[in-house]
């Protein structure tokens, strides 16, 4: 989360106003808006390139992927933010009070940098896991060769895969995803190996 613009709480119609108004991107939770991070150019090649990999992969496909300009609210927590990448199935549901703000995504995906990668692995991974109709979480990096996917079983337990390399292969079955991370990477000269330890 970045920082805390205002002292005062906000109405979530108030927040809707600045947001319509603004060029950059808000949290909102609890009365409080919060400036998103600004990204790198890494992080911007890496959310285009997944995109596209996503993008190409659901033709056909009745889910539909989206960029960071689709606001998600999460039920539960009230949490808006607005997710690098996701994908949402029918049928999506979108607030009757927020008509934009999307409730059920499917899958969703952060690129990390340095600077958010605590916050996307702790706080707002909390907020997400109350969705109901998660079942994919992608945690990736901007300065390396690095995807962590959090996968909800049958059980209700979420299972972690770890890519490291860029011949890994990272599968969705569910939405009938298989992609090289060196397709997720492409362009970018980046190290292998573990991070986030």
């Amino acid at each position: 989360m970045g920082a805390q613009l205002q002292e005062d709480y906000i109405s979530v119609a108030q927040f809707w106003e600045m947001e319509e108004k603004s060029d950059i991107r808000h949290e909102y939770l609890n009365g409080r808006v919060y400036a998103m991070a600004g990204g790198t150019p890494n992080h911007a090649t890496v959310i285009f390139n997944f995109s596209v990999a996503i993008g190409i992969r659901l033709r056909g496909n009745p889910c539909s992927g989206s960029s960071n300009d689709q606001l998600v609210k999460i039920e539960r927590s009230g949490l808006r933010t607005y997710p690098d990448v996701l994908v949402a199935c029918p049928p999506k549901r979108f607030d009757e009070d927020e008509p934009n703000a999307l409730l059920n995504p499917r899958l969703i995906v952060e690129v990390a940098s340095p600077s958010t990668q605590n916050y996307d692995r702790r706080e707002k991974w909390a907020h997400y896991r109350q969705i109901s109709e998660l079942r994919d979480y992608l945690l990736v990096s901007s300065d390396r060769v690095h995807v962590e996917h959090f996968t909800l079983n049958e059980q209700n337990q979420w299972i972690l895969w770890t890519g490291i390399e860029r011949e890994d292969i990272l599968g969705v079955p569910e939405l009938g995803l298989e992609i090289p991370l060196d397709e997720i990477y492409e362009g970018l000269d980046l190290p292998s190996g573990l991070t986030w330890l």
